[in-house]
């Protein structure tokens, strides 16, 4: 008679749930920084934030300051993994779409892809002075699964406090 073997369910690695809890922070931060309409929290989870309302083309194409503050926060994540040297987790929206929605002019759509660095390099500076933000809530994001908008401005506001607690 054959002894059966078990085969253990396959889950995460700890290192690809410490890489996705941190990306995901990175853009939950980032638009909480941000508290614009498209960039409003609702909740982030290990399979992406949610926010409660979609950005809207045409006011993206208004507003240039609205559009950059949307990529940035899209393009967080990736820049998370670079700073973290981990790989990138399934992306949420998509940077480059939303940069080229919101240019108009032809020259514009020409240097998209200058443009996209410059941005790329705003969120990692951005990502690397918050640093002790985002992996607050990645530890909550953990510790909880999921976490609402409530719960990422209390955890930012934490860190915070301990940050300039500790420097003063």
């Amino acid at each position: 008679m054959p002894i059966p073997h078990l085969h253990p369910t396959p889950t995460a690695a700890p290192q690809d749930r410490h890489a996705a809890s941190l990306q995901r922070a990175a853009e939950a931060y980032l638009a909480h920084t941000h508290p614009r309409t498209p960039l409003r929290l609702d909740r982030v989870t290990f399979s992406g934030v949610v926010y409660r309302a979609v950005p809207d083309p045409a006011a993206l194409r208004l507003n240039r300051a609205l559009a950059e503050e949307v990529v940035l926060v899209a393009l967080a994540g990736e820049e998370a993994a670079i700073l973290s040297g981990t790989t990138a987790v399934a992306a949420g929206r998509d940077a480059r779409m939303l940069l080229a929605c919101a240019l108009t002019d032809p020259d514009e759509q020409d240097t998209l892809d200058a443009y996209l660095a410059v941005l790329r390099g705003r969120a990692r500076a951005r990502l690397r002075r918050a640093w002790s933000e985002v992996e607050v809530l990645a530890a909550g994001l953990r510790e909880h699964g999921e976490l609402d908008a409530a719960q990422v401005a209390h955890r930012v506001a934490c860190a915070q406090g301990i940050r300039a607690s500790l420097l003063n």
